[in-house]
């Protein structure tokens, strides 16, 4: 029963990497209509959320029952789970901000949804192989 809890979040874990890197391809893809990929960046950004709850919920559910203490690799995990929403919700009002002024926000899009794949694939490849 462990192995499909841990199977879970790591499976989450993976959409949740799959997902940043679509969010991270979307604005190349439809940069010369603003619209659709104003439409397709909010699309991601649900589809970002919906995959770090399932994988902070298979977390949070393997570490409870493992019963262990808090590891490194659990506090390393709980801290990237902390910061991911900070960084995608600045990235949501700046973007708003920026194409609001008439600006597409490529640039500052691929820095943050660059930054949390990066966070994201080092804290997967720490937490699970490390």
């Amino acid at each position: 029963m462990l192995d499909e809890i841990i199977g879970y979040h790591r499976w989450a874990a993976e959409g949740l990497l799959a997902v940043m890197a679509i969010n991270l391809l979307i604005p190349y893809l439809l940069r010369q209509n603003i619209v659709r990929m104003v439409f397709w960046m909010r699309v991601g950004y649900f589809a970002f959320w919906a995959f770090w709850t399932m994988t902070a919920f298979a977390g949070l559910i393997d570490w409870i029952f493992t019963r262990q203490a808090l590891p490194g690799r659990v506090i390393v995990m709980i801290v990237a789970a902390l910061i991911l929403p900070m960084m995608d919700g600045y990235r949501a009002i700046r973007l708003k901000r920026l194409w609001l002024s008439g600006g597409d926000g490529v640039g500052f899009n691929t820095a943050i949804v660059g930054s949390e794949l990066a966070l994201t694939l080092g804290t997967f490849l720490y937490g699970f192989y490390g």
